[in-house]
């Protein structure tokens, strides 16, 4: 299934994907929650992944900050997040994503954020998401997947529509979705 989704999502062509990106954009800058937020983490696409950099330098972000994930570490199998910052460099990890140089003090806990924005192989209509199998988002999200009612972030899975699926098996350690924002539009469960 993982496998599928993936190359469905490869064979889309540059037009295609440049569309998406942009009604992705249009959908999360007119989203209530996105607006309320201030500090919003974001990821740097690879493989194919719907990007939601379309966002960034947009006048309605101005007063946000933006983090994206860090490995910190060389076996680092959680994240923290590093602030972009204008003037800032980057440099790729071990496999080869881009993350913004920060020192240790820089990085933050995903509690830090009010909205955490993350890629998706999948979703289903229940909250359900399965990412690239590495397990980094939902080994960092640990404490939030064992508690009810959590306030901030606000979990939001981005992709393309035709990556919802009726039913995602799931397993003690999958951290649920709060929304799903497509191309199409959003599905809601708990924002």
């Amino acid at each position: 299934m993982r496998r599928h989704l993936r190359r469905m999502r490869s064979a889309l062509t540059p037009r295609e994907l440049a569309s998406a990106q942009r009604a992705l954009a249009r959908h999360l800058l007119g989203d209530r929650a996105f607006q309320k937020a201030r500090r919003i983490g974001v990821y740097w696409p690879v493989s194919g992944e719907i990007s939601p950099l379309g966002v960034l330098g947009h006048p309605r972000t101005r007063n946000k900050i933006f983090y994206f994930p860090v490995l910190a570490g060389p076996h680092a199998r959680m994240l923290r997040f590093a602030p972009m910052t204008p003037a800032g460099t980057w440099a790729s990890n071990r496999l080869g994503i881009p993350e913004p140089r920060a020192g240790v003090r820089a990085q933050k806990s995903w509690r830090h954020l009010d909205l955490l924005i993350v890629p998706l192989v999948a979703f289903d209509g229940s909250g359900g998401r399965l990412g690239m199998g590495g397990g980094f988002y939902d080994r960092s999200l640990a404490a939030r997947g064992h508690r009810r009612h959590w306030r901030k972030p606000r979990l939001v899975g981005v992709g393309h529509a035709f990556q919802e699926l009726p039913r995602l098996p799931r397993e003690a350690w999958d951290v649920a979705l709060d929304a799903v924002c497509t191309e199409k539009g959003w599905r809601r469960w708990k924002l």
